[in-house]
């Protein structure tokens, strides 16, 4: 009697890359293109960035939405650690602005 489980081959349907701007394809277990999993967390900080630029307010509700489009925890939390540092450097230099601004009304 024969046990062996005989081997299925699968063919593997390529999809794009998960990173939002090349859609490359990757092989099926893939989520990404190489390093293209730091480009998506890159992509997300833009728009952050953009966002203070056009001066809407960056909340933690927008930022923790953001962080969902994100396929794993590291990623997500790669993304909320690069998401603090910018709203503290914006803060800070929104504070400074506001400090010069009030010191040259002052003189």
């Amino acid at each position: 009697m024969n046990t062996k489980a005989t081997a299925t081959t699968k063919t593997a349907e390529a999809r794009a890359c998960a990173c939002g701007t090349c859609h490359e394809a990757v092989r099926a277990k893939a989520m990404y293109r190489p390093g293209h999993d730091a480009r998506h967390v890159s992509y997300l900080l833009q728009g952050l960035v953009n966002s203070y630029a056009d001066g809407q307010p960056v909340t933690k509700a927008l930022i923790n939405g953001m962080a969902k489009e994100l396929p794993s925890e590291p990623l997500r939390a790669k993304f909320l650690r690069a998401a603090d540092r910018l709203v503290a450097k914006e803060t800070e230099a929104a504070k400074a602005k506001a400090d010069a601004a009030k010191e040259a009304k002052a003189a």
